[in-house]
């Protein structure tokens, strides 16, 4: 026994019964430790500078950050000199677990997110987020899960369930109906409620609907995420659409976040500094505020979402086909299709990514592209590929680095993938912002990065011990290369792993080793426990 357990030891048999217990225990936290991660430079997630320190886990726990204690045993030592410690990035809007729990042993590995580094995401954004929260994470355990995940009930979910398609505004009834199964899923463990008031059919809900039916969620707590109704020009405008999303959280009790905020299409060029202070005004009256964004200049969406007026998609698809054979009405879908396009910069901004099997032609083609292989229009191609189901996905190029730079700099901005297939945002968004926006240029220091990559996201859903590196928190720990951490997926080579993360620990199990993928799979569910009021 060295000197230092003999003093412990001595220590114990002084103490009473209970002391000794919890005097014990922590011995034995300290006896033997799995993974010792040493010399690197450690980002603890809080926003400090980093500093060198070594790492101990020991089960699904970090047992310190600092100087490895003497005398004690080490299962497995890293040599980390020169590298980069942080705790495991969280993911706040991503797709990449859309589907849960029926997804394949692949998908549930999330391979694409693990070689980021993130170890937590989402499920539940834009509105989709599950109601019968507790099947759906229970079966989703049970089959293996490659990262954490956590839900946020879905407006839209809710609505669909209730409503349908309708275009039709909700009737008292129908609002006691989502607000019931909004009541359930916050039962159950969600941490927040989703939307996504740009899709139909949630896009015909208006304001005072949505906190009506939100606000159900106000005993429990949490974050009201939304893909905003408008982030360009389409209907009321980015800063009324800015307003909108502050005034739904605010009202409902919820911390209001604004997914992947952006300023998209030439109208609204320039205007970040503009929704960054409606958020600041916001935050000095009381409301709680703040928003997620990815790092890149094309966003992803469909061709229907990216082009069609949302009145022509009431109803689902049988009316928007019986809309576009109605003669007197095809010249006004393609007349605002056409206003549409010019939002976004035009045809050749619009690259189709993915598809079905049937799709594959128009794959990698620009939607200029295929109007010219066609002949026709730009607008009424769209049409004809909507209308024969090529509904594809898409990227579309349509905003500025400037304006990225100046939401990405504020303290208030968090990071997010949007991660969906087809874009090379679900495989490269958090090495692409680490190489490019903190080593290259730089616009954001290390720590400000691990900040809103882990431990901001964190507190701003309430996710207990995760999202930073300190004893007690759970072991999400990743270690990269500074020198090789670059993104390899392009817009022609979306599904790429990222390079440059060593090691990847999901609740103390290595996922990702020596830079390989292990095939681990030691994700949990995870629950928010809160009493309603």
């Amino acid at each position: 026994m060295t000197r230092a357990l003999m003093l412990v030891a001595a220590l114990i048999a002084s103490q009473s019964v209970a002391a000794r217990t919890v005097a014990a225990q922590s011995v034995a936290a300290q006896a033997s430790i799995d993974v010792v991660i040493t010399g690197a430079m450690v980002y603890d997630g809080t926003g400090v500078a980093g500093r060198i320190a070594d790492v101990g886990i020991r089960g699904d726990r970090i047992v310190f950050v600092g100087a490895a204690p003497a005398g004690v045993t080490i299962t497995k030592r890293i040599d980390a000199k020169g590298l980069i410690v942080s705790p495991g990035f969280i993911d706040p809007h991503t797709h990449t677990y859309e589907g849960l729990p029926k997804l394949s042993a692949e998908r549930r590995q999330n391979a694409s997110s693990l070689m980021q580094g993130i170890t937590t995401v989402v499920l539940g954004a834009d509105g989709r987020g599950p109601v019968d929260v507790t099947r759906v994470l229970d079966e989703s355990e049970k089959a293996g899960l490659g990262t954490n995940t956590y839900v946020l009930a879905g407006f839209g979910t809710v609505r669909s369930k209730v409503m349908g398609a309708s275009s039709a505004g909700a009737s008292k009834a129908q609002i006691d109906s989502m607000r019931t199964l909004i009541t359930q899923a916050m039962t159950q463990g969600a941490y927040g409620v989703g939307s996504g008031l740009f899709y139909a059919p949630q896009s015909y809900a208006n304001t005072l609907e949505v906190i009506a039916v939100v606000s159900a969620a106000k005993p429990f707590g949490g974050v009201y995420d939304t893909h905003q109704r408008d982030e360009s020009s389409y209907t009321i405008g980015l800063l009324a659409s800015v307003e909108e999303s502050i005034r739904i959280g605010c009202e409902s009790g919820l911390t209001s976040n604004i997914g992947h905020i952006k300023a998209l299409g030439v109208d609204v060029w320039g205007k970040a500094d503009s929704v960054l202070g409606i958020m600041a005004k916001a935050r000095a009256r009381g409301c709680k505020v703040t928003a997620d964004q990815y790092p890149w200049t094309a966003s992803g969406t469909g061709v229907s979402a990216s082009l069609l007026p949302r009145w022509v998609q009431a109803g689902g698809r049988d009316s928007m086909l019986a809309r576009f054979a109605d003669l007197s009405q095809r010249e006004t879908i393609l007349r605002e299709m056409s206003d549409n396009l010019r939002r976004r910069g035009g045809d050749s901004t619009l690259l189709m990514t993915s598809g079905s099997a049937a799709a594959k032609p128009f794959i990698g083609k620009t939607l200029k592209e295929i109007a010219e292989m066609r002949n026709k229009t730009s607008v009424q191609t769209a049409l004809e590929l909507i209308r024969d189901g090529f509904d594809m996905g898409v990227a579309s190029f349509n905003m500025t680095e400037k304006d990225i730079e100046t939401f990405m700099k504020d303290p208030n901005v968090m990071t997010s993938s949007d991660g969906s297939d087809g874009h090379p945002r679900l495989y490269g968004t958090y090495p692409r912002k680490i190489r490019r926006y903190v080593l290259d240029k730089p616009v954001i220091t290390m720590q400000r990065m691990v900040r809103a990559s882990a431990g901001q996201v964190a507190e701003t859903y309430g996710l207990t011990d995760r999202g930073v590196l300190r004893a007690g928190a759970f072991a999400d720990v990743i270690v990269f290369d500074p020198k090789t951490i670059r993104d390899e997926a392009t817009y022609t080579e979306p599904t790429k792993l990222a390079s440059g993360m060593r090691y990847v620990f999901v609740n103390g199990a290595a996922a990702v080793s020596e830079g390989k993928l292990t095939g681990a799979m030691a994700g949990k569910a995870l629950r928010r426990v809160v009493r309603a009021k």
